[in-house]
């Protein structure tokens, strides 16, 4: 169970440490043009940038300044984004899709339905395969391999990498390969195996797992050679004797210890998991563990382009630190109470915030933004999820915004008032009931649209709405603009 709860604790860090920042709500300095219908559907639209939401079955947002865009349906069920080069997409994280494309056409991509589905598709052979498993197929570029093909999975498979092709029938018990020249592969599980790169490496095993042996690292100047007799001993030594590892009781590991000269790294562990020590300076590693109560793991130093550390205690407490050049991110967590986070991106010099006491409150700060939401039922931090199912349980929330917007809201959107003095705008939603009132634009509708009027002030020359240029609308004398009403019935204007 503590396994699970860790990786589930790692997932998330590493969706909080995602070193691409990319926009994923309207951000301007200019009008926004905002619409809601209590907790169902809200839209906002400003001169550069769209966001639609129909809670909680789809949602969809686009930047047309970076032509970056993305669409959820269900989320997490599905959600893809992308831009005119790139596009990704995941169903359930387990349907995946990846497309490439050039200026004037598609060029490559894939469909995977992990692992029982691939295709893939391209203007050239290596980029067409398919593969239905455990049937029958053929994938390519996958698992560190440039081809693998199967029939009826495990009777046979077959993979291969530039010059070296393996082969295996009823895998993994019986294989053989080899390039012809230097390597050579043979395995008859459980009696004999061997494992060969002439100059590399030399591996064999007998009676799999009770007796192994080998060598790596031929081609230096200094080898390393490791027997084990399983599971009472293991050992790995380096011909100098600079590097050294022994465990007994090995994979338990009653006791286990080594060093590395070269690494500066000395390593101890005590039952298995229970009591770790480790200590390297080539790369920079420190890690300590006194399961469950505590662990402490650095990768890399703070002086250094990258630097990683996470803490836990007792689990279900922690902080995951992340600096690198594209981010740098501080993740503290009490699972599943309490959750916080900051992000600093140095290229864009933007700094992002969030907290949450779960299920009470969800705050959020970004550079001239910030807002907070009462109740908040889903305990992770995910941006998606409270944007697509936050309105469902949202007792009270309020929103500043990059353009001086305000936001408040009620009893799941069943009263909310939306403002701005600089534009004086004014928007008010009242159980379906909705009343605008701008310099530029007016608008009284009932029923989420059904039935209403409007009235929008245009530019006669170029005939655009001026509620999103007001500063080029006070430019203009009075008959260089016109008003235009109109009659709102069932969706639909006229």
């Amino acid at each position: 169970m503590a396994k699970y709860l860790l990786c589930l604790i790692l997932f998330f860090a590493w969706i909080l440490s995602i070193e691409a920042r990319l926009p994923n709500r309207v951000k301007t300095e200019g009008p926004i043009q905002y619409y809601e219908f209590l907790f169902l559907f809200d839209t906002s639209v400003s001169v550069e940038q769209k966001e639609i939401h129909l809670h909680p079955f789809f949602s969809r947002y686009y930047n047309y300044e970076k032509a970056y865009y993305f669409n959820t349906f269900l989320y997490p069920l599905y959600y893809y984004h992308g831009t005119n080069y790139w596009r990704t997409w995941t169903f359930l994280y387990l349907f995946n899709g990846d497309e490439k494309y050039n200026r004037t056409e598609k060029t490559e991509g894939e469909y995977v339905l992990t692992p029982l589905f691939y295709w893939g598709y391209g203007d050239n052979e290596k980029e067409q395969f398919f593969s239905f498993f455990p049937f029958y197929g053929t994938v390519k570029d996958k698992l560190s391999w440039e081809e693998i093909h199967f029939v009826m999975f495990p009777l046979y498979v077959s993979w291969k990498y530039k010059g070296y092709q393996a082969h295996s029938i009823l895998w993994p018990l019986i294989l053989w390969g080899g390039d012809g020249y230097k390597r050579r592969d043979l395995r008859i599980f459980p009696f004999y195996s061997s494992k060969v790169h002439q100059g590399k490496y030399d591996h064999k095993t007998f009676l799999w797992p009770f007796f192994q042996w080998g060598s790596d690292d031929l081609d230096k100047k200094d080898p390393r050679h490791f027997f084990m007799f399983f599971p009472l001993y293991s050992q790995k030594r380096s011909e100098s004797g600079s590097m050294y590892a022994y465990s007994i009781l090995y994979p338990i590991s009653l006791v286990s210890w080594g060093r590395d000269q070269k690494a500066q790294s000395f390593d101890f562990r005590f039952l298995w998991i229970l009591f770790q020590y480790s200590k390297s300076e080539n790369p920079y590693i420190r890690r300590w563990v006194i399961f469950p109560l505590y662990a402490h793991y650095v990768f890399g130093n703070k002086e250094l382009p990258y630097y990683n550390e996470m803490n836990f205690y007792l689990i279900l407490m922690g902080n995951l630190k992340t600096e690198s050049a594209l981010i740098q991110s501080n993740y503290q967590f009490f699972l599943p109470f309490w959750s916080h986070y900051y992000r600093f991106y140095p290229q864009e010099q933007v700094t992002t915030t969030s907290w949450k006491l779960w299920p009470i409150i969800h705050y959020w700060d970004e550079e001239n933004a910030y807002g907070w939401r009462v109740l908040s039922l889903w305990p992770f931090p995910d941006d998606f999820f409270e944007k697509n199912w936050g309105t469902f349980y949202s007792i009270v929330e309020y929103a500043k915004h990059e353009n001086q917007d305000k936001y408040f809201s009620m009893f799941l959107r069943l009263f909310s008032v939306r403002w701005n003095k600089q534009y004086d705008d004014f928007n008010l939603f009242l159980a379906g009931f909705y009343y605008k009132n701008s310099p530029y634009q007016f608008e009284i509708n009932f029923l989420g649209g059904l039935l209403g009027f409007s009235k929008t002030v245009y530019s006669k020359k170029e005939q655009i709405p001026l509620y999103f240029y007001p500063k080029y609308a006070s430019l203009l004398n009075e008959d260089e603009k016109e008003s235009k009403y109109y009659l709102h019935f069932l969706w639909f204007k006229f």
